[in-house]
């Protein structure tokens, strides 16, 4: 590319040296033809700069290429574009291969009667369908989903609910405005988390710590004052009251707790809670206060007088069901959770600075150290295993409960030991704890000369800068200002501000953000709820400091509630465009209410959130309309996805990489690292989980049958097309900015040669 860049320099200097010996020489031409074609060229000029802008990238190659060839500019901008397109249909052949040959492993799966694995199939087929609903209408499609439904119930009969949950959740994401499978799926997973929260090394009343009837009274209280519209408290009961049912039919319950085991206490409470559940069906209407009576009665007397279940579980499970009828993001923090919201929230906590999972073979493992602090200047690498704080080993111990034995006494100055496994030996690191800043906001790559500094430069030789925001804290829009100027002072031209995967956070600061390149009196946002006093309008009050500076903003599914605000506020008040896909659609406002000493909070919805526009764009059940949708769509894979997760994750990893290792399944046997990575990526992605050719989890019928090998290589470039989109629309649009005609790049490039002329 340097090279090129060097041999078009040379040709644009022809050119505008051939156009200032024209004017310094002060001929004026009077040939009406040679004028016409100028006046043609500049129209082609800026005809394919606006259809760059719309994204219609083919149009825009098949205008640039009418213009003369030799012109600089226009040999530039038709080189972009013609590479730009030539990678786009090389994007759709690969996706007509992978959808032939995932349609042909699904049908071979059917015909094993592998159903499970078949759906998989069909799944990722559809990922790279050119026309999603046809093949979701296909005929041998809807005989797959009646067959897998059957399996589904043998599933169930046998409680093998991981089984049954895979299907519903294959179900969910191919039909999704189908609420019966997402319901089913529900069910299922229900008993499924109940299984898991028994099993034996999971400490489940750890997480249940000080959770209390009083709590979840007032909780309801709040619900009936404040929710977003009138809570319909017939539904809350009803839903309450069969959430304990399943709890009384889990296996992994009645193992743990003698009142569930014994027959008779166990039938005894199911009949009287079933009892409650007919008169509450029977009832036309419920008022919270009825409700809270209803519950009060199984809490305080049913439970009491047959199973004597802990009270903070159920009262943890009563409450789960109470608010499923309600929107997915109303819920309790209960006082054990409370602390790490806060975190994600505030921004800072105190802590020596590791980001930590439990690992495939349950081990605490460091995923990265952050950024400037205690294990990140000690030393500390993603990848160490964390064996022992202070002298005592954790194997065995919860996660979260490790997490409190490293943050101690969460006093700032305190000392902690801790002790790391990496290979086959065993290191002590002497920390002493601080405040840690969880950082949000990122660049395209770790500075070569600091590590824990980002580069901020996409394009350094067009000055466009980037800035990726991860999640919107209190200290968002303070970072976010350090960058813009450091870049302003550097000369930033350009500015892309990448949301994707940014789940969202706190108003005030996406309000920040957005005023940051807004004119006085623009509207960021609107509120409007059940209470006045939620009805207010957001507008700027000054200009802002980037005003000149142009944006396109980068979202995708993963881009939701402050994420949303930010884009369609740019968007709406014609600040900036948005590429990528469709955000979230969560146009909705919680407020965090205290609900006791005891920290438990209720975050609930009370307001929706309207855009410049004057739309919510809240995804509604069943709706067909929701998110901002990208002014230039671009549509990502599953395996594009994957790639760039796995970009971004290594971008963040500070210190030397984790080495690559083996992972092993559930059964102990060696998976591929790859293939691990792209389980988690799944979820970072926003994908449904697949099946990654995990064939042991659905026998064929026939015993005699051999292993089918289906293949399935990540041929993806490892390449962002959403980025790359959203940096070709910047340079185009900074090229169209400086020369909108090719008569004023000619005439500006031959002043430039009159001022450096000796």
């Amino acid at each position: 590319m340097q090279r090129f860049l060097q041999r078009a320099r040379g040709s644009w200097a022809w050119a505008f040296a051939a156009s200032f010996i024209l004017i310094a020489g002060g001929v004026a031409y009077a040939d009406d033809t040679r004028h016409a074609s100028t006046a043609s060229s500049d129209e082609l000029w800026r005809r394919s700069i606006s259809l760059v802008s719309q994204g219609d990238f083919s149009r825009a190659v098949e205008t640039i290429r009418r213009v003369p060839a030799g012109t600089g500019l226009t040999d530039k901008v038709r080189t972009w574009l013609e590479a730009y397109e030539a990678k786009q249909a090389a994007r759709r052949e690969l996706d007509r291969a992978d959808f032939e040959k995932y349609v042909r492993y699904a049908k071979e799966r059917i015909e094993r009667k592998e159903y499970t694995l078949a759906l998989d199939r069909a799944f990722l087929a559809a990922d790279v369908a050119e026309d999603r609903e046809a093949f979701l209408q296909s005929d041998w499609l809807q005989q797959l989903v009646k067959d897998a439904l059957t399996k589904a119930e043998e599933f169930r009969r046998e409680a093998d609910w991981r089984g049954a949950w895979r299907i519903y959740n294959y179900l969910t994401a191919l039909y999704e405005n189908e609420p019966g499978y997402e319901k089913l799926e529900h069910e299922v997973q229900t008993h499924w988390r109940l299984d898991a929260m028994f099993e034996e090394d999971n400490h489940w009343d750890e997480h249940l710590e000080k959770v209390r009837w009083e709590d979840a009274e007032t909780a309801l209280q709040c619900i009936g004052m404040y929710y977003v519209e009138p809570a319909d408290f017939k539904a809350i009961c009803k839903s309450g009251l069969e959430q304990l049912l399943i709890l009384a039919d889990s296996k992994s319950a009645q193992e743990v707790f003698k009142g569930l085991a014994d027959e008779n206490d166990r039938h005894d409470f199911k009949a009287r809670v079933e009892a409650k559940l007919d008169q509450v069906r029977a009832s036309p209407t419920l008022t919270r206060r009825d409700c809270v009576q209803h519950f009060r009665r199984v809490v305080e007397d049913i439970n009491r007088q047959t199973v004597r279940l802990p009270e903070e579980l159920l009262v943890s499970e009563l409450m789960r069901g109470a608010l499923e009828p309600l929107d997915d993001y109303t819920t309790i923090i209960w006082p054990r959770d409370s602390e790490e919201f806060d975190k994600h929230t505030r921004g800072d906590f105190i802590g020596i600075g590791i980001s930590i999972i439990r690992n495939n073979m349950l081990e605490i493992e460091v995923v990265t150290p952050l950024d400037d602090t205690p294990a990140y200047r000690a030393g500390i690498q993603a990848g160490d295993i964390v064996v022992a704080v202070d002298g005592e080993r954790v194997k065995g111990e919860s996660l979260n409960k490790v997490v409190d034995i490293i943050t101690g006494p969460k006093r700032e100055g305190t000392e902690v030991i801790l002790t790391v496994r990496r290979g086959d030996e065993e290191i002590d690191f002497p920390l002493r704890r601080e405040v840690i800043k969880i950082r949000s906001v990122k660049g395209v790559s770790r500075d070569h000369n600091a590590e824990e500094r980002w580069n901020h430069w996409i394009n350094e030789e067009d000055r466009i800068g980037y800035i990726r925001i991860t999640n919107f804290q209190k200290n968002t829009v303070e970072d976010v200002a350090n960058v813009m100027s450091n870049l302003e002072a550097e000369g930033l031209k350009g500015l892309i501000l990448d949301l994707r995967g940014n789940p969202g956070g706190l108003l005030d600061s996406a309000y920040g953000i957005s005023a940051m390149f807004l004119r006085t009196g623009d509207i960021v946002v609107t509120t409007k709820g059940r209470d006045p006093l939620e009805n207010r309008n957001f507008p700027t009050r000054v200009d802002g400091l980037f005003l000149d500076v142009p944006i396109v903003v980068l979202t995708d599914e993963g881009s939701a509630s402050a994420s949303e605000i930010v884009a369609g506020a740019i968007r709406d008040n014609g600040r900036g465009t948005v590429v990528g896909a469709r955000t979230f659609g969560k146009f909705s406002v919680q407020n965090l209410i205290p609900l006791s000493r005891s920290r438990a909070k209720l975050k609930i919805t009370t307001a929706r959130y309207y855009l410049p526009s004057g739309v919510s764009l809240h995804r509604e059940p069943n709706s067909d309309t929701w998110g901002v949708e990208p002014s230039v769509p671009v549509r990502l894979v599953r395996k594009e996805m994957i790639n760039i997760y796995r970009m971004r994750r290594d971008a963040d990893l500070l210190g030397p990489p984790k080495p690559e290792a083996p992972a092993t399944d559930e059964d102990g046997e060696k998976k591929d690292a790859d293939e691990a990575e792209d389980a988690e990526a799944n979820d970072a992605a926003g994908d449904k989980e697949t099946a990654a050719a995990d064939d042991k989890d659905e026998k064929p019928t026939d015993d005699e049958l051999p292993p089918l090998d289906q293949p399935d290589e990540n041929d993806r470039p490892k390449e962002d097309p959403q980025l790359d989109t959203a940096l070709l629309l910047m340079r185009v649009k900074l090229l169209g900015t400086a020369y909108p005609t090719l008569a004023t790049a000619a005439a500006d490039r031959a002043a430039q040669r009159e001022v450096v002329r000796p």
